[in-house]
């Protein structure tokens, strides 16, 4: 059978070519091999990655088998009800063409790509629109008004969604005003080279306001990453200047590596609609260059910007997403790499809309009466069976229970061939402490902590010694000022006398009715130790006392009431009572 060989490298993608590794640093790459070949995160994107890779057809199913080493893992996929929407070759191995075959009748689109900066050395896609006179008036669009509206379109979107991520994810007012009064200059411009400098001013304005941008590492490898590593400084390059080529920090390695998938999404996008990717308007004609897909990135640049700018206010980073050669430049590694890529179906569905919009704007220059199929959004098709459906209800006749469906064919109730692509995509979520996965409970989108249970004890005894130093500093401060401690103050003594009388009351109220379910060593020995397992806000829920009690019973300060044993064990699941453990929608907070 014929195949396509995806090219050897000398180096692998997890241990890159670089600095010598200390055994610390070959135990963490060795836990991002585990990470990334040990579970298969199911979604519209399968990423293929490692040494000794295969993308067959084995019995009429697709067949992807990768990994490193004895990690290896083989998925397999039906034509019916494969999900799929892109699948990404990283690694070495073979790519046989009846793949490709099945993965094009399958609406697939398969990308070759270098594991690091993810530049792209094989597409494979459908054409849905096979019109050479759209190509022409493609050709001819730089030197016609198709060309001017063309980029105003791309670049005014490019800059109303920078003005939104400044808005919201970076609190910057005075870069959303600027962003928008460059808005309203793109108006003005008369000429391409108006619209590219409008385009220049804008970026300019937009990433000046992600100077100073903390990036925030696991606990336990802030310390092991460089200085210039911690702060954005700028879209530049310390080993390159005047270009972002060759990232020396993680941020700008992330945003130019997740900028190359969003270009292989544009170019795949490109194929589909008929368009011919290295035609462009706004990027020069270079061999070896697909000019187009350039353009067309800049309207979608934003949605990677905002994808990047979550990562870091939202999870930390790892020392071991990223290599750095002997040059100093900085890329993305494993299993990074594959989360992102992971995203590349979401941005996709929002450009498509873009895509097909510019094909429309070529096909109204041309002489000839193009129609232009919406073969990435399918909006004519949906916008059709609308209209199908309000002729049926003009006409009275009987509409089936769901969707313009004339057969009344019951709905499909197996899994759709078509993905369910998520566009607000997010990565999995980290601890905090050493990077390890965190689990998500189902009907949550977080997960309850943000540490793991191997680092949540640490966390806490720093949040404790934290909060009590902070405690003896304010009410020192207090003190100097007032004279009187925030404790001592009159008002203080009497809510802790009023406090003391009504707990007292309780107190003498159980004493004489409630009987505890064991005596103090069985506390000890069984109850107290799974209380590390709740949170405080469970505690004091659930015995109806103050967080501060309960931190004193977790942290073995103060033993509970009697009659509290009963309802701590049932929140901490312990064996032998008849309560139901705590769920953890029921435990939010640390």
């Amino acid at each position: 059978m014929p195949v396509v060989s995806a090219p050897t490298r000398t180096a692998p993608r997890i241990i890159a070519e670089g600095p010598a590794l200390t055994p610390e640093d070959v135990a963490e790459r060795m836990g991002a091999i585990t990470d990334t070949y040990g579970t298969d995160r199911p979604g519209p994107v399968a990423v293929v990655d490692g040494f000794g890779c295969r993308v067959r057809v084995e019995r009429g199913r697709l067949e992807l088998a990768d990994g490193v080493g004895e990690h290896r893992r083989v998925r397999t996929f039906d034509k019916a009800t494969h999900q799929l929407a892109r699948v990404v070759v990283f690694g070495d191995g073979i790519v046989t063409t009846e793949a490709l075959r099945w993965c094009a009748g399958a609406g697939i689109g398969v990308l070759v790509a270098s594991p690091f900066g993810g530049e792209l050395l094989l597409t494979s896609a459908t054409t849905g629109n096979d019109d050479a006179r759209l190509r022409r008036q493609q050709a001819l669009a730089l030197h016609s008004a198709a060309g001017l509206t063309v980029a105003r379109y791309l670049i005014a979107g490019k800059i109303a969604g920078q003005a939104q991520v400044a808005a919201t994810l970076l609190g910057s007012p005075g870069t959303n005003e600027t962003l928008a009064r460059l808005l309203a200059d793109l108006d003005r411009c008369a000429t391409l080279e108006d619209v590219q400098q409008v385009e220049a001013v804008a970026a300019a304005a937009y990433f000046a306001a992600w100077d100073g941008i903390e990036v925030r590492f696991v606990g336990r490898d802030a310390a092991k990453v460089p200085a210039h590593w911690r702060t954005f400084t700028g879209r530049r390059s310390a080993v390159n200047p005047g270009s972002a080529r060759s990232a020396t920090d993680p941020v700008n390695a992330m945003l130019n590596y997740a900028y190359r998938l969003l270009e292989a999404e544009a170019r795949l996008g490109c194929i589909r609609v008929g368009l011919d990717p290295g035609l462009g308007v706004m990027h020069a004609d270079v061999k070896g260059r697909d000019s187009l897909t350039l353009d067309l990135l800049e309207v979608a640049r934003p949605l990677v910007d905002q994808a990047v700018l979550e990562l870091i206010a939202t999870r930390p980073l790892r020392r071991r997403d990223f290599v750095e050669d002997r040059r100093g430049v900085v890329r993305v590694t494993a299993p990074l790499t594959h989360e992102l890529a992971g995203l590349m179906a979401g941005w996709g569905t929002l450009l498509a809309p873009a895509i097909e919009h510019v094909a429309a704007l070529f096909a109204t220059e041309s002489g000839y009466a193009i129609s232009v199929p919406t073969v990435l959004t399918r909006s004519k098709h949906k916008a059709a069976a609308r209209r199908r459906v309000d002729e049926a209800r003009e006409a009275g006749e009987l509409l089936p229970a769901r969707g313009p469906n004339p057969g009344g064919i019951a709905p499909r109730t197996a899994p759709r061939q078509a993905p369910r692509i998520d566009t607000g995509g997010r990565l999995a979520p980290l601890c905090a402490g050493c990077g390890a996965s965190l689990p998500v409970p189902p009907g949550r989108a977080t997960p309850v902590r943000s540490y793991c249970p191997a680092c949540l004890p640490d966390r806490r005894a720093d949040v404790d010694r934290n909060m009590h130093e902070a405690s003896l500093v304010h009410a020192a401060t207090v003190a100097a000022t007032t004279g009187t401690r925030p404790s001592h103050t009159p008002e203080a003594r009497s809510r802790r006398r009023e406090a003391n009388r009504v707990q007292r009351l309780d107190q003498l109220a159980r004493s004489a009715t409630t009987e505890a379910p064991g005596d103090l060593a069985w506390f000890q020995a069984v109850v107290f130790p799974a209380l590390a397992t709740l949170t405080l806000p469970a505690i004091a829920r659930a015995c109806n006392v103050s967080t501060s009690a309960a931190s004193k019973w977790r942290r073995g300060v103060d033993v509970p009431a009697p009659w509290h044993w009963a309802t701590l064990a049932a929140l901490a699941g312990v064996d032998g009572l008849t309560h139901a453990p705590v769920t953890p929608e029921e435990q939010t907070g640390v």
